[in-house]
């Protein structure tokens, strides 16, 4: 089966790049022939690629094409003749930008992967939002991560019998990673990572940080990352006096942030199925998140964790301070995440579900 995935080229490895990159290896595994097809505008052409670099690190096969605009009836053209060319069986696309120009091309079959909307207030997001929608209601089979989209989608009119929801399941899991618990009279400490925009909403954690700081100041925070409003976040913790137990590590490894943290705290207004709790889970590290999008498909509420209302920050720290009090159920609710990924976020389920979309759908197009 010849796979042709087709994304932008973001310059960097966000979630939808890492779950692309981490089927196309499995699929390769499984006897397929996965290439990938980046779209690099203009503004990006020349200059340095994390998607790029991973993508060839991963061994696998990528063409560029390059594209001025947002519509591009040459990039439609180009994409229809490489899909020819490496005669393509199914034609997978990733974001609104890759889906519109599949529908200019005239490429059957195609699936579409949603990896999530992300509902700011920004009015262009909105407009391309609503791009991806039309596109998406025209796809042979789209892929959804959680019951949340997998509702949202029906609910903007993509047919019930075009959508199937496929987990994302991890690949790279660390070795055999034994439940953490602190040690005696050591500080509890919770750790945030991810990129520093909107819909994460750091601003919700430094409060509830604040607040459990109020009762039990030998808690400790860890915020991992980068992004657009890290200054206006380190502001925060200043202007809310908790830089002697806030600590700011950048971009650090998964290892090294893991390594360092007894909870994992998830605050965002939206997500899909975030890789971070994934990975805490992976892990062992309970984790504590909002009641939003695919976030209740991972945490057991109670059992691997804690999932609490979108911006409450009096519940986020209730959650918190939980466990600072009662520190022995860190390791059992741990091991629990873990038992809980790997009964249903298997990597190689994920791929398998995948090939069965392919399969199905190239029969009955061909038939």
């Amino acid at each position: 089966m010849n796979v042709v995935f087709f994304m932008q080229d973001t310059g960097a490895v966000f979630g939808a790049e890492r779950a692309t990159i981490d089927l196309a290896v499995g699929l390769r595994a499984n006897g397929d022939t996965p290439r990938i097809v980046l779209m690099v505008e203009q503004r990006r052409a020349g200059q340095p690629s994390g998607l790029q670099d991973a993508l060839r690190a991963e061994g696998l096969p990528v063409n560029l094409l390059p594209v001025r605009g947002r519509v591009s009836r040459a990039l439609a053209a180009a994409l229809r003749a490489t899909f020819i060319e490496h005669h393509g069986d199914v034609l997978h696309v990733i974001g609104y930008k890759a889906n519109l120009h599949a529908r200019l091309a005239g490429i059957r079959p195609v699936v579409a992967t949603v990896h999530g909307w992300l509902f700011r207030r920004d009015v262009k997001e909105r407009i391309y939002d609503a791009i991806d929608r039309w596109c998406l209601r025209r796809c042979d089979r789209v892929v959804c991560l959680s019951r949340y989209y997998e509702q949202l989608l029906l609910d903007h009119g993509v047919a019930r019998e075009a959508l199937v929801r496929i987990p994302s399941g991890l690949r790279e899991l660390p070795g055999p990673v034994a439940p953490r618990a602190p040690a005696a009279g050591a500080p509890v400490t919770f750790g945030m990572m991810g990129r520093f925009s909107e819909e994460k909403n750091h601003a919700l954690f430094v409060e509830a940080a604040r607040q459990v700081v109020a009762e039990r100041p030998e808690a400790r925070f860890v915020i991992a990352g980068q992004g657009p409003l890290e200054a206006e976040i380190r502001a925060a913790v200043k202007r809310a006096g908790l830089e002697p137990v806030v600590s700011f590590p950048g971009y650090t490894s998964v290892a090294a942030f893991m390594g360092g943290i007894d909870v994992y705290v998830m605050c965002s207004t939206i997500e899909n199925l975030p890789y971070s709790i994934l990975e805490a889970m992976a892990w062992s590290r309970p984790v504590i998140g909002t009641h939003v999008g695919g976030i209740p498909d991972l945490v057991d509420h109670g059992r691997s964790g804690r999932l609490v209302p979108l911006g409450d920050a009096e519940a986020l720290s209730d959650a918190m301070l939980l466990l600072v009090r009662q520190p022995e159920r860190i390791p059992a609710m741990g091991a629990e995440g873990k038992a809980r990924l790997d009964r249903l976020f298997s990597w190689a389920s994920s791929v398998k579900a995948h090939q069965g979309v392919y399969r199905n759908l190239v029969e009955a197009h061909r038939g």
